[in-house]
């Protein structure tokens, strides 16, 4: 499969909050969220956010680099989310590996970082391929329950 990204649009964000998943994966349901909704509709102009796209032009994920602050100092990291009808399917390596590269040529970074709550073992297994370490863990109370989220990183030289 051929992957394209491009920056998203308003009708790509509109698809983004309709989606949903299955069992404990409906964690990341995005049209319970109305901070991610928010999220997404304020991220149209920016130009770290982005639609992802198979050969056939359909949408089935987007992507967003961002600046987080560890101890004062800003680190880059990357959220990604694929469309429920794609996840668990094999597609995982070729969609994240699509976004660090074209997140590397865009905005040359040596070193990203990610976080991904423990249960999502399929991630987890996707992120270590692509050459990510476990770096630490937290826990985040998220619409009444605590989740453990891991924090994974890579350097590039």
């Amino acid at each position: 499969m051929k992957i394209t990204i491009r920056k998203r649009t308003e009708e790509d964000i509109n698809q983004f909050i309709t989606w949903t998943y299955d069992g404990i994966y409906s964690f990341y349901d995005n049209n319970i969220q109305q901070e991610k909704i928010e999220g997404f509709k304020q991220s149209i102009n920016s130009e770290r956010a982005f639609s992802v796209f198979d050969d056939k032009e359909n949408l089935i994920g987007n992507c967003e680099f961002f600046d987080i602050s560890d101890d004062g100092v800003e680190i880059l990291a990357v959220g990604v989310q694929m469309k429920p009808s794609m996840t668990g399917q094999g597609y995982g390596s070729i969609f994240f590996k699509a976004v660090i590269e074209h997140g590397r040529e865009l905005l040359k970074f040596n070193h990203l970082e990610l976080c991904v709550v423990d249960f999502n073992k399929r991630a987890i297994r996707t992120y270590e391929k692509e050459g990510f370490k476990k770096k630490g863990e937290f826990q985040n109370v998220i619409r009444g329950n605590t989740y453990n989220f891991i924090i994974m990183d890579k350097d590039w030289k």
